[in-house]
C-alpha cells in the first residue's frame, strides 16, 4: 500500500477529498480524522429513509466538531429530474429535495447532483427534455438551494456533448456550477473529455477523479486507464482554476494511488 508523508499540508494548496457513503462513515471516520482529510459525503436513498433527521444532525455535529470540511453528493439512482412523465419527475424531485434538506445540515462547500438524462430514453426528445430541465426542474431545485444556502454543481453523466449542456448553465449563470467527470465523458459522451473542459471550464467548481479503459465506468485508480488526466490537470494549472477534487475510489488502496497520482501531477509529490 502506498504511504503518503502528509495529508494535511496540502489542504492549503489543493483540495482532494475521498468519496465516502454515509453508511460507511463510521468505518472510515478515524482515518479521516487522522489525516485531516476532506470528504464528499454520499447520500443514498436507503440512508435517507433509514435514518432520522436527528441522526443526520448528530453526524453533522460530529463532523463539524472534528473540523472536517466536506462536499455532498446528492441521491441520483433511478432519478429523472426532467422526466417527460410528470409523475416520475415529481417523485424524482421530492427525493432530491429530501437529500438537499439533509445536506444543508452538514454545511457543505458544494452539493453535486445528476440530471437524470439518459440517452436511450431521451435521445429523440432531447430538446424537449432540456426545456423541461431548465424551465421546470432547475427552477425549483435552485430556488430550494437558495433557501438552504447550498451551492449546486451539475455533474455530466450520460449527456451527449458539452454543447448540449451549455445552455443549461447559461440559463442559470452564477447560480449553477459544473462538476466535471472526465471518466463519464470518456465512456458515455460523443465528445473528448478535453473538449468538455474547454467548453465548460468557466462553470467548473468540482471534478470527480476516477479512471477507466474507455468502454465501461470502471472507477479505476488514476493512471490505470485511458482518461487524459495529465492533460486535464495541466490545463487546470494553466488556468489557475480553484477546483474541489473528489476521488471516487472503490477501496482505500485505490484512493491512495489516485491521491499520489494527483499530488505528482500537481508537483506536490514530496508532501
Amino acid at each position: 500500500m502506498i504511504k503518503l508523508k502528509n495529508f494535511t499540508i496540502w489542504v492549503r494548496r489543493l483540495w482532494v477529498a475521498a468519496s465516502i457513503p454515509l453508511e460507511l462513515l463510521d468505518t472510515y471516520f478515524p482515518k479521516v480524522i487522522e489525516r485531516a482529510l476532506p470528504i464528499e459525503l454520499v447520500l443514498k436513498a436507503e440512508v435517507l429513509d433509514g435514518l432520522t433527521f436527528s441522526d443526520f444532525k448528530k453526524w453533522a455535529k460530529k463532523l463539524k466538531d472534528s473540523g472536517i470540511n466536506l462536499t455532498v453528493h446528492l441521491p441520483f439512482m433511478d432519478l429523472s429530474l426532467a422526466a417527460l412523465d410528470p409523475w416520475v419527475r415529481k417523485v424524482s424531485l421530492l427525493r432530491l429535495f429530501q437529500g438537499m434538506k439533509v445536506a444543508s445540515l452538514f454545511e457543505p462547500k458544494v452539493c453535486v447532483f445528476h440530471s437524470g438524462y439518459h440517452q436511450d430514453y431521451h435521445r429523440e426528445h432531447k430538446e424537449k427534455w432540456r426545456q423541461v430541465f431548465i424551465e421546470e426542474a432547475l427552477s425549483a431545485i435552485l430556488n430550494l438551494a437558495e433557501e438552504l444556502s447550498l451551492t449546486l454543481a451539475l455533474e455530466n453523466t450520460f449527456e451527449p456533448t458539452p454543447d448540449f449542456l451549455r445552455p443549461v448553465f447559461e440559463a442559470y449563470e452564477g447560480r449553477l456550477y459544473w462538476c466535471f467527470d472526465p471518466g463519464h465523458a470518456k465512456v458515455f459522451s460523443k465528445a473528448d473529455e478535453l473538449s468538455w473542459l474547454d467548453k465548460l471550464s468557466s462553470y467548473l467548481i468540482e471534478m470527480h477523479c476516477h479512471d477507466n479503459l474507455g468502454e465501461f465506468d470502471d472507477h479505476l485508480p488514476l493512471g490505470e486507464g485511458v482518461v487524459k488526466f495529465q492533460e486535464i490537470f495541466q490545463a487546470l494549472k494553466q488556468q489557475k482554476k480553484e477546483v474541489f477534487f473528489t476521488v471516487e475510489a472503490r477501496s482505500e488502496e485505490a484512493f491512495l494511488k489516485s491521491f499520489s497520482f494527483i499530488m505528482k501531477l500537481w508537483g506536490l509529490e514530496n508532501y
